[in-house]
């Protein structure tokens, strides 16, 4: 973490400790109308013009180990191939063959040289061209070269795969902001899949991601499992451009809240040891930096009322029994702490469909949470959002600067 952040952290943890008031220059946050969860309009506003225009972590570049692997991302109604190029290079395709719209591929990861469509063969090579037509001669007007594969901007960083459907996306970089400066001192690039899963949820996304931009809940929701483990009235937030955000809470103890691994690395710099920071990163994804490791959570619509939560246990590069065993017990742990919170979700979504609950509130706590829903208006565009479930922005003023 570069040194005006942990200054930041640093600073900003100690005011915390002493606070006893409400902020007095903090503004009192207006309620979230509800039917931002519910209705199917507003579902819609926000593929066409977030999901379909803002960088989604999609990948893991470890997963992609040598030239023809491949993995599919299969989200918001969407199938792309993910794909290691012979010249090293990470590629992002549609997974629709330019002849009838098949699927190329079919299993979710492999290894392949060539892509060839399962139902006429047609086959395109790793770079996307199409390079080979069964009865080429009865098709008068093809051009191969016009109907290579539909490529995805895709990009990478330390080892994270993003994909952006707009075709004339700002720069990765650009868009990850303070992320670059955050993540210093901690391997990234150094990291491995050590497990990968999903859970389906009966809520709208933002309501499950809500509840990991904020831990004013960790003390009655996890009263065993994380809060013994936390200093939890150290919590702080820095709001930073783009919906991204940056958490920090001083650890009870131990360079980490679990168990050691059989390997972790000598040089990861002292805050991460010292202190849980998260990095909620927008629009869907959420990570603490532990020395052991961590869950690469990505939460993905499935409808207005259902959505479903996708998990990657990132740990450090070894295949022995031990390591094996770690990351088993750490996959139990984690869908125990996970179900402590999954089983109030589907309620949630019941209070705010049948219109018992109008709205939701967020206190001084839970402003990342408002922070949040500010940036997807700001991203659809204020005047695209219905009046009636515009988030009113407040909080703009309290962004953090980015580190030099």
């Amino acid at each position: 973490m570069r040194e005006a952040a942990l200054e930041l952290l640093n600073r900003t943890m100690d005011e915390q400790l002493k606070r006893s008031e409400h902020p007095s220059d903090f503004p009192a946050l207006p309620p979230i109308p509800a039917g931002r969860y519910t209705d199917p309009h507003f579902e819609a506003l926000e593929k066409d013009r977030l999901w379909n225009r803002t960088w989604l972590l999609a990948g893991i570049a470890s997963d992609l180990p040598a030239p023809g692997s491949y993995r599919l991302f299969q989200h918001l109604d969407r199938s792309v191939i993910l794909t290691h190029g012979k010249d090293g290079q990470i590629r992002a395709f549609h997974n629709a063959c330019r002849h009838r719209g098949s699927p190329l591929l079919l299993e979710s990861q492999g290894r392949a040289m060539r892509f060839i469509c399962p139902y006429h063969a047609w086959g395109y090579d790793l770079e996307g061209t199409l390079k080979s037509v069964p009865s080429q001669h009865d098709f008068a007007c093809l051009d191969k070269a016009e109907n290579g594969l539909i490529e995805v901007k895709c990009d990478t960083y330390r080892g994270f795969i993003f994909i952006n459907f707009e075709d004339d996306a700002e720069p990765l970089q650009n868009f990850l902001g303070e992320f670059v400066a955050l993540t210093e001192g901690y391997p990234l690039e150094r990291m491995v899949v050590k497990d990968h899963f999903f859970v389906e949820m009966a809520c709208n996304w933002k309501i499950a991601y809500h509840n990991f931009l904020e831990i004013y809940h960790v003390n009655t929701v996890h009263p065993t499992t994380l809060a013994p483990h936390l200093d939890s009235r150290s919590f702080v937030i820095a709001l930073y451009e783009g919906g991204h955000m940056r958490f920090g809470t001083r650890k009870k103890g131990g360079e980490s809240l679990f168990k050691t691994p059989p390997v972790k690395p000598d040089d990861i710099a002292p805050v991460f040891l010292e202190n849980t920071v998260a990095l909620p990163t927008f629009p869907n994804t959420f990570f603490s930096l532990d020395p052991v490791g961590f869950n690469l959570q990505c939460f993905w619509p499935m409808g207005s009322d259902r959505s479903v939560m996708e998990v990657r246990q990132m740990g450090w590069a070894t295949d022995s029994e031990e390591d094996k065993l770690y990351w088993q017990g750490m996959r139990t742990a984690t869908e125990h702490i996970l179900s402590e919170d999954l089983c109030l979700f589907e309620n949630i979504q019941q209070s705010l469909r049948n219109g018992t609950i109008p709205s939701i509130w967020a206190g001084y706590q839970e402003r990342a949470l408002y922070w949040f829903e500010e940036e997807i208006d700001r991203r659809i565009g204020p005047d695209h959002v219905p009046a009636d479930l515009r988030v009113q922005p407040r909080i703009a003023s309290f962004m953090a600067p980015r580190s030099a």
